[in-house]
């Protein structure tokens, strides 16, 4: 019965003199990721977009259009010409196809006249075609307040579209319209939510992860390169950047010479001013992580506050006020939680004091900061032997079988 999916654009929408440009992005970013599937044709006006399938699986195409970010929504539907019989007999071949999963079932008529320059208004054209299908469609029954099936009819100047679904888009802006910003990627729940997130705002980012071996092994690597990978379909271009700091050192000089309470406190500062050079550097925006306000010692305000104070980019939290069982239902939907529950552990877990100070003053941090010889030297070698991994999506990279393809001197 559907031939077509008629899919609706998100926030862009209230873009006003940007929205061209947001709408040439948006268009290309669906045409690039549909690419695979070679018989779709495409058609865009300025506030709608239609895939005629031409006999490609509508359940693959879906899925597709489930991983771009800033689609509203989208409807498996049929065009018509905008005339009330045609969109009446249209109507009659969707129902008589809604009923031959049930024997009967209530249903109302939703008219949205984009067109209006068509000389009835919405409500005069859901009575009018309503009036034509109730005769012809056996079992049915008005019910305006709770229907079982909605009709929409979606009215416009390049024709007159009609569906019974609306499956929700992931909302949010086209990929890379926001900017750039570089995710501190621990291999935990939150950090790659907290990506997805900004990915759905349209940031363009890479991530950077802290690695301490020995202390840390390659299978937490792995879990890293695994989740950057994951999230490679929400982009438009299929590829992110993940950028290994070697931590070891760092994390030594902080752990043998600062009070323990301070470790993590310490440590989280040694990452933003390397997290800082790293953007400046690479001319990027801003500095995302996926903290949330007390869910662990070192975020609390307070911490937040003199962790900040080593750099003057914005810090971007998208997770700041979520509950932990919110950032879950994310990590499932976007299928990174299976990969950020393996039991390896990363350089912020290693070593974790019994007693980490809760509410820092920054005086007190300097102190101790002060005590680390070496420690800004040992930033500047990490800075220069940082190495770059390309993910790409659906070529899964292996950590124990491929030599490291890149690297990155500042």
């Amino acid at each position: 019965m559907y031939d077509m999916i008629l899919i609706r654009y998100g926030e862009m929408t209230l873009k006003k003199k940007n929205y061209k440009t947001f709408l040439n992005q948006m268009n290309q970013n669906i045409q690039k990721k549909c690419s695979k599937f070679k018989k779709l044709t495409f058609f865009h006006t300025s506030y709608r977009f239609y895939i005629y399938l031409n006999g490609e699986d509508e359940k693959e195409v879906i899925e597709c259009l489930n991983q771009i970010v800033g689609l509203s929504s989208y409807s498996l539907c049929v065009r018509t010409e905008s005339q009330i019989e045609k969109i009446a007999l249209k109507a009659i071949s969707i129902l008589e196809e809604e009923k031959s999963k049930r024997t009967s079932f209530s249903f109302k008529v939703e008219t949205h006249r984009g067109d209006k320059s068509f000389p009835l208004t919405s409500i005069e054209i859901s009575q009018q075609v309503a009036k034509l299908i109730l005769p012809q469609v056996e079992g049915l029954t008005v019910d305006v307040h709770h229907p079982e099936v909605t009709l929409h009819i979606d009215l416009r100047s390049e024709g007159t579209y009609l569906y019974t679904n609306e499956i929700p888009g992931l909302g949010g802006y086209p990929s890379g319209m926001a900017g750039k910003g570089v995710v501190m990627m621990s291999g935990g729940i939150d950090s790659p939510v907290a990506a997805f997130l900004c990915i759905r705002k349209g940031v363009n980012i890479s991530f950077m992860h802290f690695a301490s071996p020995p202390y840390t092994s390659d299978l937490a690597l792995q879990k890293v390169i695994d989740l950057t990978e994951q999230l490679t379909s929400y982009t438009s271009d299929g590829l992110l950047n993940l950028y290994v700091v070697p931590f070891t050192q760092i994390q030594t000089i902080i752990h043998e010479c600062a009070d323990a309470s301070y470790l993590v406190t310490l440590m989280r500062r040694a990452m933003y001013k390397i997290a800082d050079t790293f953007v400046r550097e690479h001319k990027m925006d801003c500095i995302i992580n996926g903290e949330s306000i007390g869910q662990v010692a070192s975020q609390t305000l307070e911490g937040m506050k003199v962790v900040n104070d080593v750099t003057t980019l914005p810090i971007i939290r998208p997770l700041s006020t979520f509950d932990k069982e919110e950032v879950i239902q994310i990590a499932k939907k976007i299928e990174t939680f299976d990969i950020s529950i393996r039991p390896y552990e990363d350089c912020c877990t290693v070593f974790v004091p019994t007693h980490p100070v809760i509410k820092p003053k920054i005086e007190n941090v300097l102190e101790e900061e002060k005590k680390c010889e070496g420690l800004e030297d040992a930033i500047r070698d990490a800075l220069n032997q940082i190495v770059l991994y390309t993910l790409e999506d659906g070529k899964h990279f292996n950590l124990f079988e491929q030599d490291k393809i890149g690297k990155f001197d500042v």
